[in-house]
């Protein structure tokens, strides 16, 4: 699809409804009416509570094998639970498919099916993706290994046991960000889209200031709308991530981020510097 077409179906979207609102009703600036989605989203996920919700579109309901089922067993006789999938992200897949193409595109969904799974108490299986993306398990297969070598955890039924130590494609996404890596080399690398490249890097940086005022993990993970293990994550990450340049960027995104809230009207471009 060209651009121009990409830009029409962007504005008929409901997440661009609501952006629209936050800034003409509320006079948010651009830039903070997006955050502001982006954590009304995470937030309101359906299934995060256990409950029952309508499916937003885009999105399925997946029966895969509990984290805790114990490895070996048959599938049939392990326990399973119900999760929500976002088979389709809307135009952010739509970015990823048409500035890196169809093989990145279904890449990136492995890692958020994959991750949303876990995040929901669930292990999907090669088999469940394959189903869920309409693809051969060959060619699941042929991506994770493409995935693993590039550094991404995959936590998939059957080639982990136990994720506790495994490190999110969000993390790994932060990571190169501390690195000085450009957000379009990053979405090259990790197979995102620029809003979401930009949305983790962000929680990140919010973790870094909570943090500061003596938060806990728990209470961060409250107040920024996302779960205890990935807060657990990006306080992993910034206790490793040591050296005067890492902690250069550290202290330059703590700073914009701090100094965000009397801004208006700033935009954020597709690069970092």
């Amino acid at each position: 699809m060209s651009d121009s077409v990409l830009a029409r179906m962007a504005v008929k979207t409901r997440e661009q409804q609501f952006v629209n609102v936050l800034q003409s009703e509320f006079e948010f600036s651009h830039a903070v009416a997006q955050e502001v989605l982006a954590a009304a989203q995470e937030v309101l996920l359906p299934g995060s509570n256990g409950e029952s919700v309508r499916h937003k579109p885009g999105q399925i309901s997946q029966i895969v094998a509990a984290v805790q089922a114990p490895h070996g067993r048959p599938l049939a006789d392990s326990e399973m639970v119900e999760v929500v999938w976002t088979v389709d992200a809307g135009p952010e897949d739509a970015e990823v498919h048409r500035k890196l193409g169809r093989e990145a595109l279904r890449q990136a969904r492995i890692l958020r099916l994959t991750g949303e799974a876990v995040e929901q108490g669930g292990l999907a299986t090669e088999e469940d993706l394959a189903q869920a993306l309409q693809v051969d398990p060959r060619t699941i297969r042929r991506d994770i290994r493409a995935l693993r070598a590039d550094g991404h955890l995959i936590p998939t039924r059957g080639k982990v046991k136990g994720i506790g130590r495994g490190q999110s494609h969000k993390v790994v996404i932060v990571e190169l960000y501390l690195h000085r890596h450009t957000y379009e080399d990053i979405q090259r690398r990790t197979r995102h889209s620029l809003a979401a490249i930009k949305r983790y890097v962000t929680w990140f940086g919010r973790v870094v200031l909570l943090q500061q005022r003596g938060l806990t993990e728990g209470e961060m993970a409250f107040m920024l709308g996302i779960s205890t293990g990935l807060v657990h994550q990006y306080v992993e990450l910034l206790a490793r991530c040591q050296g005067a340049e890492e902690q250069a960027v550290v202290e330059d995104l703590v700073a914009r981020l701090s100094g965000e809230r009397g801004a208006r009207g700033e935009g954020k471009g597709g690069s970092r510097r």
